[in-house]
């Protein structure tokens, strides 16, 4: 997070937040952000801290709002995409979930994560074979998402299946 972009005035105030964060005092960290959010020139980086410790805090109905507010003056739709769809998946929202991956790879169709992301949530929500369609193209798209297969607990429900298994990293 770029705190360059914060007015003079609130850089300490920045520093402290973004520290007590980096502690894991994610509510005192919540706490002193009141000041960058009602400031016009720094709320765009408030935004994404309040975004970041409401997810630490598990209160993913909150970060969904303030992704929300963001939206206007996020750059990283990639980040945006991903991020809405963590939350949905923990306010079990998975349609929903579905939905911002689908953005992401109809923007950018050789986004990994993405279609990883778009697998995992379509193997929980029952549509198996379009799931290791998509984790078969995030694998072959980048290698390291073989590694992580093993261990995906929302690839459980696809984990039998012949062509699952031959995604795995031979040992």
């Amino acid at each position: 997070m770029d705190i360059a972009k914060v007015p003079k005035s609130l850089a300490r105030r920045a520093i402290e937040v973004v520290g007590w964060m980096e502690l894991g005092c994610a509510e005192h960290a919540l706490e002193k952000l009141e000041p960058l959010l009602e400031t016009p020139g720094s709320r765009p980086f408030a935004l994404k801290l309040r975004i970041q410790l409401c997810i630490d805090l598990h209160r993913y109905d909150d970060a969904l709002a303030a992704l929300d507010e963001i939206r206007p003056f996020e750059d990283d739709l990639a980040w945006l995409d991903l991020t809405e769809a963590w939350c949905h998946k923990r306010t079990d929202a998975l349609p929903k979930s579905i939905q911002c991956m689908e953005r992401l790879i109809d923007r950018s169709g050789r986004c990994a994560i993405g279609h990883f992301n778009l697998g995992c949530y379509l193997a929980l929500s029952g549509a198996y074979d379009r799931a290791i369609e998509e984790v078969t193209i995030a694998c072959g798209l980048d290698e390291k998402f073989r590694e992580l297969l093993a261990d995906e607990r929302d690839l459980d429900s696809v984990r039998d299946d012949v062509r699952f298994r031959q995604l795995l990293p031979r040992r």
